[in-house]
C-alpha cells in the first residue's frame, strides 16, 4: 500500500504496531504530529529513529521519544513545558485534542 493510499489513521496504526524499520523510518518524517508521536511510543523503533524523534520540533513528540527505551541520546526538558497535553496517554488513533476535557482545566 503506497503512502498516497493510506489515511492518517492508518499511518498512526502502522506507526504503533509495525516492526518494519524501513516503513518506520518513513513514518518518522510524517507531517502528522500524531503519527510521529505514535511512532515514538513504538518499542520496535531503533535508536536512530528514537534519537531523531527525541529532537523533533514538536514537544508532544520529543517528550514521548525521551521515554522510549531504544533512544541512546538524552534531551532535557523545561518542566514547565511538560503539560498534561505533552504527557497525554490517549491512543493517537482516537485523539481529539479540541474536545479534550483535561485541556480545558
Amino acid at each position: 500500500m503506497s503512502k498516497v493510499e493510506r489515511s492518517e489513521k492508518e499511518d498512526i496504526h502502522l506507526a504503533m504496531i509495525s516492526d518494519d524499520l524501513e516503513l518506520l523510518s518513513i513514518l518518522a518524517d510524517s507531517k502528522s504530529m500524531n503519527t510521529r508521536r505514535a511512532l515514538a511510543r513504538n518499542i520496535n523503533i531503533n535508536s536512530e529513529i528514537a534519537n531523531r524523534l527525541l529532537f523533533d520540533p514538536v514537544l508532544n513528540v520529543s517528550y514521548i521519544a525521551s521515554l522510549n527505551s531504544n533512544r541512546t541520546k538524552y534531551r532535557s526538558f523545561d518542566e514547565d513545558s511538560i503539560t498534561f497535553c505533552v504527557k497525554c496517554e490517549e491512543d493517537e488513533r482516537n485523539l481529539d485534542c479540541l474536545n479534550c476535557i483535561y485541556s480545558k482545566n
